[in-house]
């Protein structure tokens, strides 16, 4: 106010006094001059604003409610309010007015521009007034004055700014390269880039404030953000050097211009690739078996997303591999299936576990391989040895050389599979690694091996073939004895040994005064390695003996082969048969065999019944043994057993053999009491003959007997037949069928045959 009453300040009090009776004057009196009014309203706005403080600060939003507060308190307790009136800054009419001069608040006039029509009212509550402005528009922005008039006391102006808040519509976010964020995910960001992200809010009057928060702080470097265009707000967020502590970091941004409404906000996620944390083989670096199958795994922590593991032998890489994943992702196994090599001992192996998508993040483990395997051994002559030839009698010196991890514990020598112990009294020397053939004989020829041992298991070595070299020697095993005819040539076979096997013989023979007789080249033959020299005795004086020379490169023949030549004949009869497994339907014979008569010879069974030369079975065989089968049980047969040659027959050995009668056939009771008379079961057995039946506790069961049978004579056949006939002749007057020949058409020798 005025502290002075200077020209200024009292035309100011005489305006106010002036304007102040004339409203007063025109409101009791309705009625007043348009223009008249508007003047005094503008020149009051216009005085006001000079003289009254700050106004008070009321926000609404766009759509709701406005409450623009008034204070209708009278200075003094006798005083009241006689009428309220609302401007609007701007406007040359008043938009509201209470007349409460003869009536209260609520009985008093009430009165609106038809520009807000029903949308203003006015309300007191207590000593304060509002007037209340319902679904606010931007228009509806501006400065507005209350003034109320009281009765006794001065007229009192207020001003009031009404802030119209429109929020702002949506937020977008912005990624690096300027691309709308969509899926609210931002990324996915390489562990220890420097990324820039851009909030953006459209719309709201007026502009509002864009922030970024991080849970409840917000980031302060960004600021409120900064104005892009009228309706658009940015906000640019900066994180330097993201770390791992970055990934899945939550972004919000909030966009706000009033404390009436929420802040419409935009959260994002932000997804990074990591690089490898730990790249760890599994396990422990032990010695690893070679051609064995092994799973070696590699784990790899801290990768997002999976890295790419490589498995690496050197520089070479590796395959046969899979991977697992943990579920959450952390952690990835590679697992290789290695199948190691004598030659990868030494050699390092790697696991490497990279992030594509970030530049050198490659991390990895790895072992220097220890290789275990078996001996590798290879054996070779000695150096006295390779280029010499090898004759009986030198010495022989073998090197074995042997690649070993773990190193061997033993080493052992083989000669043609056998192994060949340290002998020197057999010339037989071993030193570890070395063997020495001490006067080496030609029994020293055949392969050689060495066997190196480790735990691994016994390695073999190349075999080495030992050729002694020696002069001819007779085979020990061929046939030395040849029988011929006058006039009858034989075929003389010399069988040597000799290394090498090429070479040349001379035939001589040594007649009985102690001569000897050239052998003619025209009668030699050499063939396949040996030579036959073709001989006809042809007087009793070329009977004797052969003699066989033979030379090679190595030397001659020391001892001359020897070869008997006897005049040949039919071969001896049959020694010593022995009856075998005989049977109620046959049985078998063997024998030995006698002199061949200095021919090959083959054997002859011919078997009779008993009293009869006619319907034989026969039989032939390379050796003495002999089986006949489908005979009648219980019946006799003679058995002719001969041996013959080109020459002729042997004389006959002889058998009488009775077959077993058929077990089915015999009646055997058994009676069990459980008394024993001489620990002896009684038995009731039922048989037709029981001198001849053996009754055994198993029924209806082939018996088989062994029995040693000395032959009933060594004679020709008709011999046979004369002394068998007459006894032929006597069991045929009691005989009724062939079946009785098994007691009554028997010798005595045949009963005994029988029954043994």
């Amino acid at each position: 106010m005025c502290h002075t009453l200077n020209w200024r300040c009292l035309s100011l009090l005489l305006l106010l006094t002036e304007f102040n009776g004339l409203a007063w004057a025109a409101t009791r009196a309705r009625v007043s001059s348009v223009t008249t009014m508007t003047r005094n309203i503008e020149e009051e706005n216009a005085l006001l604003n000079l003289l009254a403080g700050p106004p008070v600060l009321s926000e609404s939003i766009i759509g709701t409610l406005g409450r623009l507060p008034c204070n209708v308190t009278p200075p003094i307790y006798e005083d009241r309010v006689a009428l309220v009136i609302w401007y609007k800054v701007g406007l040359k009419t008043p938009i509201y007015s209470v007349d409460t001069r003869d009536s209260n608040f609520a009985q008093g006039t009430h009165w609106s521009d038809e520009t807000y029509r029903e949308r203003l009212s006015f309300h007191v509550e207590g000593r304060a007034g509002t007037l209340t402005m319902k679904a606010t528009t931007e228009d509806d922005t501006g400065e507005y004055r209350c003034r109320v008039d009281f009765q006794k006391s001065p007229t009192r102006n207020s001003k009031v700014n009404l802030t119209v808040i429109t929020p702002p519509e949506s937020i977008i976010v912005l990624d690096s390269m300027g691309a709308t964020i969509n899926d609210q995910t931002l990324g996915p960001y390489n562990e220890g880039s420097s990324i820039n992200v851009t909030c953006v809010a459209i719309g709201g009057r007026p502009q509002p404030r864009v922030t970024w928060w991080h849970g409840s702080s917000m980031f302060n470097s960004s600021g409120w953000g900064h104005p892009l265009s009228e309706r658009r707000v940015g906000n640019v967020l900066t994180l330097a050097k993201l770390k791992r502590k970055n990934l899945h970091m939550q972004l919000t941004c909030r966009a706000e211009n009033n404390n009436l409404t929420s802040p419409i906000i935009s959260s994002i996620v932000l997804d990074m690739n990591l690089r490898p944390l730990i790249v760890k083989l599994q396990g422990e670096n032990r010695p690893l078996s070679a051609e064995n199958s092994y799973q070696l795994s590699c784990a790899v922590i801290g990768s997002r997303p999976a890295p790419t593991i490589t498995w690496w032998k050197g520089s070479t890489p590796m395959k046969n591999t899979h991977e697992i994943a943990n579920p959450d992702g952390n952690m990835t196994t590679s697992v290789l299936t290695f199948t190691p090599t004598i030659d990868d001992r030494g050699k390092f192996l790697s696991c490497r576990a990279e992030q594509s998508m970030i530049p050198e993040s490659g991390m990895e483990d790895g072992w220097k391989l220890d290789i275990y395997h078996i001996p590798v051994v290879s054996l070779e002559l000695g150096t006295n040895s390779l280029n010499s030839t090898l004759r009986e009698g030198v010495d022989v010196f073998f090197e074995c050389n042997i690649k070993s991890n773990p190193w061997i514990y033993k080493v052992s020598w083989r000669h043609n599979g056998e192994i060949l112990e340290n002998n020197p009294a057999q010339g037989i020397v071993v030193a570890n690694q070395s063997l020495v053939l001490q006067n080496a004989s030609r029994a020293r020829t055949g392969i050689y091996t060495c066997v190196g041992s480790n735990r691994e298991g016994d390695g073999e070595s190349n075999p080495v073939q030992l050729d002694i070299r020696f002069a001819p020697v007779c085979r020990a095993v061929q046939k030395v004895n040849y029988s011929s005819a006058r006039h009858e040539q034989v075929k003389v076979a010399c069988e040597i040994d000799a290394n090498p096997a090429e070479a040349s013989y001379v035939w001589k023979f040594n007649a009985t005064q102690g001569e000897t007789i050239d052998i003619p080249a025209s009668l030699v033959l050499v063939d396949r390695g040996r030579s036959i020299a073709h001989y006809t005795p042809m007087t009793e004086n070329d009977y004797g003996t052969l003699l066989c020379w033979a030379s090679n490169e190595i030397g001659d023949q020391s001892e001359p082969c020897v070869y008997k030549i006897t005049p040949a004949g039919e071969p001896d009869p049959l020694v010593n048969c022995t009856l075998l497994n005989q049977t109620s339907s046959g049985f078998q014979i063997e024998c030995i065999e006698g002199f061949d008569g200095g021919l090959q010879q083959e054997f002859v069974m011919e078997v009779y019944v008993n009293g009869s030369m006619r319907y034989p079975k026969m039989s032939t065989s390379k050796r003495p043994y002999f089986e006949v089968n489908g005979l009648v049980p219980g019946m006799g047969y003679n058995v002719f057993l001969i041996a013959q040659n080109s020459k002729g027959r042997s004389n006959a050995t002889i058998l009488q053999v009775y077959t077993l009668k058929d077990p089915e056939k015999q009646t055997v009771k058994i009676t069990f009491t459980k008394s024993y008379q001489a620990s002896k079961p009684v038995f009731d057995i039922k048989a037709s003959r029981t001198t001849t039946t053996t009754t055994t506790t198993t029924i209806n069961t082939q018996q088989t007997t062994k029995t040693t049978t000395t032959s009933d004579c060594i004679c020709d056949e008709d011999e046979f037949l004369n002394v068998g006939n007459s006894a032929f002749d006597e069991e045929k007057q009691s005989a009724q069928n062939v079946s009785d020949f098994w007691g009554a058409g028997a010798t005595q020798n045949a009963r005994h045959a029988a029954a043994g």
